[in-house]
């Protein structure tokens, strides 16, 4: 062999020799991590009730997407953020797209704070899927990168118009509710349903978000003689609204509680045997076929489920992890996936289906009439 044949051989072995390092010490091409999901919720004030139960249905959907497999085999990264206020919502929604990288946002517990938290994640052309906030005027702003779960207060004032002529036919109506974006989208979605319907309102009183005396509306009612009470409010509305009832020994022949704050089991324990009989028009409070989600929450959080705003979300935000599991873990498509998605109605484990209109509304989501005995919330 020539000198110029060795001395090419050995030029050919050492380049092939340093490739192959090359090749070993290169890193493995890793698949990109599943989308973040913001979490935007009222986490403090007047509304962390219902912004935490939220949260609870949130980190239960989470934790049965992690313990089939997680998103595209990693666990559902949440970042969230407190809205505690009208004014602290776009901050919040920014918040978790800017800092947080957020592909998609989770939201928000109330109308009032839905408004301003989709509008701010239009304007970042960010996925926001409204879980569980009902106003019809959500949905009807033309916004391309919104999507709505739950059910709407058109759905609410249908249910009543129902329930009154099947079992209230004849009575005499007050209606009663608070101004605020949620009541006041509640009041307008039952006074159209009963004019459709040619049911007469006998008074009709609204007052201001920040009003929970309500001695005046009360006896009001008392004196017209008001035979049903149809009541759209929060929490602390419902624990006015019944104290007053309480101070002034009147009670109509019945209540049809229409606010988140009717659905709550903290309402009720607060109020006794005054709730009981109680009716409630909302979201399906973990029927038969979520038991598991209630032991789940038991276990995790020591306590049955507070109230239906946790199911609620938990369907609503399951549909979005198993949606990003199918896509990979990527939120590029979500809203196109998610707008061709057709699961017929009960095939939640709410009782909802799936089948969202060009709106983005779900029209597969309902509310149920319910009634309290004894700290327990049942279907009627």
């Amino acid at each position: 062999m020539s000198y110029l044949t060795r001395r090419f051989l050995l030029a050919s072995l050492s380049t092939s020799l340093i490739a192959g390092r090359a090749r070993a010490a290169a890193p493995q091409a890793q698949p990109p991590a599943p989308a973040v999901t913001g979490v935007v919720l009222p986490l403090s004030g007047d509304l962390s009730l219902i912004g935490d139960e939220c949260l609870r249905g949130i980190h239960l959907a989470a934790g049965a997407v992690n313990a089939a497999g997680g998103i595209a085999g990693k666990e559902v990264a949440l970042v969230a953020a407190d809205a505690v206020d009208q004014s602290h919502v776009a901050a919040a929604v920014n918040g978790v797209i800017g800092g947080g990288h957020a592909g998609v946002v989770l939201g928000t517990g109330a109308s009032a704070l839905s408004y301003p938290g989709s509008a701010a994640a239009e304007l970042a052309q960010v996925p926001y899927i409204e879980l569980n906030a009902p106003a019809d005027g959500l949905t009807a702003r033309g916004f391309k990168f919104l999507l709505r779960t739950g059910p709407t207060t058109s759905m609410i004032g249908g249910l009543a118009v129902g329930a009154i002529q099947s079992r209230f036919a004849g009575r005499k109506i007050g209606l009663l509710f608070n101004t605020g974006a949620t009541g006041g989208a509640i009041a307008a979605g039952v006074i159209a349903a009963l004019g459709n319907a040619k049911i007469p309102v006998l008074l009709a009183i609204g007052y201001p978000e920040d009003v929970t005396d309500l001695y005046d509306p009360v006896g009001r009612f008392m004196r017209a003689g008001v035979e049903l009470v149809l009541h759209a409010g929060g929490p602390a509305d419902v624990l006015g609204f019944y104290l007053a009832m309480q101070e002034q020994g009147w009670r109509p022949g019945a209540v049809i509680g229409c606010g988140n704050g009717y659905m709550l089991r903290e309402t009720a324990d607060a109020l006794g045997a005054a709730f009981d009989g109680t009716l409630v028009i909302g979201a399906p409070f973990y029927p038969a076929a979520a038991a598991p989600i209630a032991q789940a929450y038991q276990a995790k959080y020591g306590t049955p489920p507070r109230g239906a705003d946790s199911l609620t979300a938990y369907v609503g935000a399951k549909l979005v992890f198993d949606t990003l599991n199918a896509q990979g873990g990527s939120a590029d498509k979500l809203l196109d996936v998610l707008r061709k998605v057709d699961i017929p109605a009960g095939g939640l484990a709410n009782g909802f289906g799936v089948a969202f209109d060009a709106s983005g509304q779900n029209t597969r989501s309902f509310v149920t009439l319910q009634r309290w005995r004894g700290s327990q919330l049942t279907p009627v």
